[in-house]
């Protein structure tokens, strides 16, 4: 949900209070009170944290982060935290205890409860205060805290307990995520942060998680960095099959990869580094060991950081069933995008809603299977909400000017900036115009024609079950 007002804490209580009414779509533990998961993203609360700012770091980074119950644990991981990011340029201005209220948690959760902390670090002095330069922060925000899981496992600081996981819910100097192993109704019961006054924000993303694939866990709960997902990624599988072997093609020297903060050499990094033949720099980008929502966030959120737009980016990962559809006629710049897009990834493929903020933007899209609810009212103050359930915040007829859903493969977006709302085709024609897609097709793409076979075999049934394996190819591919 998004609204004009320059954040209010009426619009955290609003989420709250959606997120409450989701509690029928989630799951919860055998004793009753914990929760497969509950979280909520929004812009960070700076009137929150004012002792924090100050006229030359009027927006630190902002970590949210999980660490070990155990206090002699919990300061080595953040004794390496801080070394971490005194090595690139990270001014560390303290760490913030996070207030919380442990005795509103099942045995389950409290039991794998971690310590709730905050961290805040001022931006490199190479980078200037621009809209610019704030990517590149945000571009070494998000490499140093890759770089932070690395030099905690080679210190050793690395426990199977489940209440000794060191988890980043976020790092950034836009968003900050609140989520746990909890109800939706006990989230602000937890965090005592959402019942101050003084959280304001422009916009909040709620997810209330009923696990499917894995078991519940504190890091697993959503929204994740960028994205809160309703449903799963049935491509899974592939996708990180194939997103590893695109990182291959990948070439970026080691020595390029030790400066996390000049602008221009972080988005070479987070465009042209194969992560996984450097787990000794940066944390892999994909792990079947994580979620399928995780996976998807961990591509997602690389995507964001790396020039594109978050509504570009999804359209990219999740794309609609564009072939000779109506809908599509009269804009072929979208035809375009997809269909030169198409040749770059394949689709993480749902069923799925997914609804996502990188800070500049939110936004929410349905996957080419439409198979999950998704609708959408403006208020005439301009105030933007979307969920999967109509009536979770109460909303008079006559305030809504504008109703509508999402359908499969749609996509609304909302600009944080200026509080714009863009419908389906005015988001996506927007992407799509920007550069000339269909031009690049048609002097990239050749067309394979049909052709004839002899009827001999070239090669025994031995010879080509090798063949196929060695270059990845199923009888689907032939």
């Amino acid at each position: 949900m998004f609204t004009e007002e320059f954040g209010t804490h009426k619009v955290l209580q609003q989420g709250l209070t959606a997120l409450d009414c989701m509690e029928h779509r989630g799951a919860c533990g055998g004793d009753g009170i914990s929760g497969d998961g509950a979280g909520i993203m929004t812009q960070i609360p700076w009137k929150l944290f004012s002792e924090y700012r100050s006229e030359n770091c009027p927006k630190p980074g902002v970590g949210m982060v999980f660490l070990p119950q155990q206090e002699d644990r919990r300061n080595s991981v953040k004794e390496v935290i801080e070394k971490v990011c005194e090595a690139n340029e990270l001014e560390f201005l303290g760490w913030r205890e996070v207030p919380v209220d442990p005795s509103a948690l099942g045995p389950q959760a409290r039991d794998a409860v971690p310590s709730m902390w905050q961290m805040f670090v001022k931006a490199p002095k190479r980078l200037d205060d621009d809209e610019e330069t704030r990517d590149g922060f945000e571009r070494t925000l998000y490499l140093v805290r890759r770089r932070i899981l690395v030099e905690l496992e080679k210190a050793g600081l690395k426990w199977e307990d489940a209440n000794s996981e060191t988890y980043f819910a976020s790092f950034s100097s836009a968003t900050i995520v609140y989520k746990g192993m909890v109800q939706g109704c006990v989230l602000p019961q937890f965090y005592k942060d959402l019942q101050d006054e003084d959280f304001t924000t422009k916009f909040v993303i709620y997810h209330r998680r009923f696990s499917t694939n894995t078991n519940p866990k504190w890091p697993l709960a959503q929204p994740m960095r960028v994205v809160g997902h309703n449903g799963e990624i049935n491509t899974l599988v592939g996708n990180v099959n194939w997103v590893k072997a695109r990182e291959k093609s990948k070439a970026l020297p080691e020595c390029e990869l030790e400066d996390l903060v000049d602008a221009e050499n972080t988005d070479n990094i987070v465009m042209m580094c194969n992560t996984q033949d450097v787990p000794n720099v940066l944390e892999p980008l994909v792990d079947l060991g994580r979620s399928d929502s995780a996976n998807l966030d961990a591509v997602f959120e690389l995507m964001t950081k790396s020039r594109h737009r978050a509504p570009c980016a999804l359209m990219s990962l999740v794309p609609t069933a564009y072939e000779n559809e109506p809908a599509l006629s009269n804009n072929p710049e979208i035809v375009d995008f997809y269909k030169f897009h198409g040749g770059l990834l394949e689709a993480w493929d749902g069923p799925a809603l997914l609804v996502y903020s990188d800070g500049k933007s939110i936004g929410a899209s349905l996957d080419r299977n439409g198979l999950r609810p998704a609708r959408y009212s403006i208020t005439s103050d301009g105030t933007v909400y979307m969920m999967s359930e109509t009536g979770v915040v109460d909303l008079e007829e006559s305030d809504i000017v504008q109703k509508g859903r999402l359908g499969p493969g749609q996509m609304i977006n909302v600009d944080l900036a200026t509080g714009e709302f863009k419908d389906n085709i005015a988001i996506k024609s927007e992407i799509a115009s920007r550069h000339p897609y269909g031009e690049w097709v048609k002097q990239g793409r050749k067309d394979v024609t049909k052709m004839t076979f002899a009827d001999d075999r070239l090669y025994d049934d031995a010879t080509t079950t090798f063949a196929q394996g060695t270059f990845g190819w199923g009888l689907e591919d032939i």
